[in-house]
């Protein structure tokens, strides 16, 4: 049997984050990472140009221009393999696994306890994009492609029908009142925009 799996947010805010590695993969994490609140430690025997010119921008990261030890692993609450090491991937997890800790080896799904997802943000709605971890190509095409259908302008609208919603609660707090003005604002809509006479 095949089981799926389950899709989730995490809020890393103020999380102990590990990354191992400090190349294309690495500076993908670091993408994805950036805005999360999360304390970032990073790993490498040798950093990227790209890598590096990320760290400069973010002097809160801590890196190291070392060798990973088995030490690196306490207190973290997640761990990025981003190496192109596989035993090095295999090892670690092994430790990482035996210290409870979950851990995302970059390219190397059967290493992984979570895959890492495509996202796109359209102000206060985001959505991810997950091949589970077997074809990161395809997301991140989906993700190109939703961006496309997406524009950034419509980010501002987003943000307004969210405020607009937060401001209804408190002007009909009463549940059947907000759901019947609701109902009216999307008649009036359907009638003048997609009415067929």
């Amino acid at each position: 049997m095949v089981f799926k799996k389950y899709p989730i947010f995490l809020n890393l805010e103020n999380k102990n984050i590990l990354i191992v590695g400090g190349g294309n993969a690495c500076l993908e994490k670091l993408y994805g990472l950036e805005f999360t609140g999360a304390k970032l430690h990073v790993i490498s025997i040798d950093f990227s140009d790209d890598v590096q010119i990320f760290l400069n921008k973010y002097p809160s990261i801590s890196a190291e221009k070392r060798e990973v030890r088995e030490e690196d692993l306490n207190h973290r609450d997640i761990i990025f393999l981003a190496t192109s090491d596989s035993e090095t991937n295999q090892s670690f997890r092994k430790m990482a696994k035996e210290k409870g800790i979950w851990v995302n080896s970059v390219d190397d799904p059967k290493n992984c306890d979570f895959y890492s997802s495509s996202s796109v943000s359209i102000g206060p709605v985001q959505f991810a994009i997950s091949t589970d971890g077997k074809f990161a190509g395809v997301s991140s095409t989906l993700r190109k492609l939703f961006e496309e259908i997406l524009p950034e302008n419509d980010h501002e609208l987003m943000e307004t029908l969210f405020e607009m919603r937060r401001n209804l609660k408190e002007i009909l707090p009463d549940q059947k009142e907000r759901r019947l003005a609701l109902k009216e604002i999307i008649e009036n809509l359907n009638s003048k925009y997609f009415h067929k006479s």
